[in-house]
């Protein structure tokens, strides 16, 4: 009898331990994130012992401000997006009595400077193509450089090259893609999914087989923060201050390199040159000051404000007009549309970049510069742009 009375004690105890671990939610048994068929996203987060949760959310007005999450009975805290999103990869992080963490639940997450967070893709044509499909690949290789322009040994770039590069003998058209500031060379490859895009669009037949270049546009940095800690400088007052000095080491350290060490087709009809931000000032400013090197040129969101001697203060993002025409490109003029095939430029409604966009669109009219003019509605200084342009951009180059 005192032997079947432990075993039923025995019993009941599995039991109740059984039962309490399935009442209770644990890390595994929760989906976050779950993407609803009317593509509004919910976001969960266990965390019982936790006072405060708020969610940092890519697709909100202020990423870095975040919205308060609700805290159910179970210790999970949710979030459910009130309007559906459009297709777009979306980054978002948690910031826990105002700890900063990542979603314990979602495996997928990437770096854009000093910050990491989460992510997902709401799936739509366009961001189909920032997924990693079954489609042929090609190589991503991490190169060293020597920069004598800025007196720099050891500067990292990226270098894409496309499916079957390996076992062909033929020379391909270069694009190389430049980030923006408190960026870096991985941020196009980790967050703007340039590799993905290409291997996308190229198994598409949408864009011509290329090898892609992406370095580090900042003046200061070997390489990502990531892996060389860089100086303590003012970013700020250096761009400015160094303004034209990286765009004179691309096209004196980095394309001579790139031309010796693969098979490209090294002319200035072959070649590409594009980014968003201070690097699409930068593409802009490099190919209108030598203007026999790229032929395909792109300003996504372009801060042109980063050209040497246009803005009236460092701090200001304006452009001086009189310094344009007289310092900048003072023989600048029509005659730079025979030698550019496209020079596109685009800007979303809602960026802070849009004044001095106009400026320098106007004046390229005035000039008689001939370009391709996109300005969506809607769209801030974000990603989610750059991407987009970037799928344009490739299906429209070296064709």
């Amino acid at each position: 009898m005192k032997v079947f009375t432990k075993i039923l004690t025995l019993q009941l105890f599995l039991f109740c331990v059984i039962f309490v671990a399935n009442a209770q939610p644990n890390r595994r048994s929760i989906t976050s994130p779950e993407i609803l068929p009317d593509n509004r996203v919910t976001i969960n987060l266990l965390a019982p012992e936790a006072n405060n949760v708020k969610l940092l959310g890519g697709w909100m007005a202020n990423l870095f401000a975040g919205e308060e999450m609700t805290k159910r009975s179970d210790g999970v805290w949710t979030y459910t997006t009130t309007e559906p999103l459009k297709e777009d990869l979306y980054r978002y992080s948690f910031l826990v009595d105002g700890v900063k963490t990542l979603d314990p639940n979602n495996i997928k997450q990437l770096r854009d400077d000093s910050n990491y967070f989460s992510y997902f893709i709401l799936p739509g044509e366009i961001s189909n193509n920032y997924k990693m499909n079954d489609v042929p690949h090609g190589t991503v290789s991490n190169i060293w450089y020597d920069s004598p322009v800025l007196e720099m040994k050891h500067r990292r770039m990226y270098v894409y090259t496309p499916p079957g590069y390996e076992k062909s003998t033929k020379s391909y058209p270069v694009l190389y893609l430049l980030h923006g500031v408190f960026s870096d060379e991985e941020g196009w490859i980790q967050i703007g999914r340039a590799v993905n895009i290409l291997d996308n669009l190229i198994a598409q037949g949408k864009a011509e087989p290329m090898i892609m270049v992406i370095t580090n546009g900042n003046y200061f940095q070997h390489a990502s923060p990531n892996d060389v800690t860089p100086p303590n400088v003012n970013i700020m007052e250096g761009i400015y201050k160094y303004a034209g000095k990286f765009e004179e080491s691309l096209v004196k350290d980095v394309v001579p390199f790139v031309d010796s060490n693969f098979r490209t087709l090294a002319n200035s009809e072959n070649r590409a040159i594009a980014g968003f931000s201070m690097g699409g000032g930068q593409a802009t400013y490099t190919a209108l000051t030598y203007p026999d090197q790229f032929a395909w040129v792109g300003s996504f969101s372009g801060a042109f404000v980063v050209w040497p001697n246009v803005r009236p203060a460092p701090d200001v993002n304006d452009i001086d007009l009189d310094a344009l025409e007289n310092k900048v490109f003072p023989n600048l003029d029509a005659s730079i549309n025979s030698k550019i095939k496209l020079l596109y430029l685009t800007i979303g409604t809602k960026d802070p970049l849009l004044d001095p966009q106009h400026k320098v669109r106007n004046w390229f009219r005035e000039k008689g510069i001939q370009f391709e003019d996109i300005e969506t509605e809607g769209y801030a200084h974000v990603w989610g742009y750059w991407r987009m342009n970037l799928v344009d951009f490739t299906s429209k180059i070296f064709k």
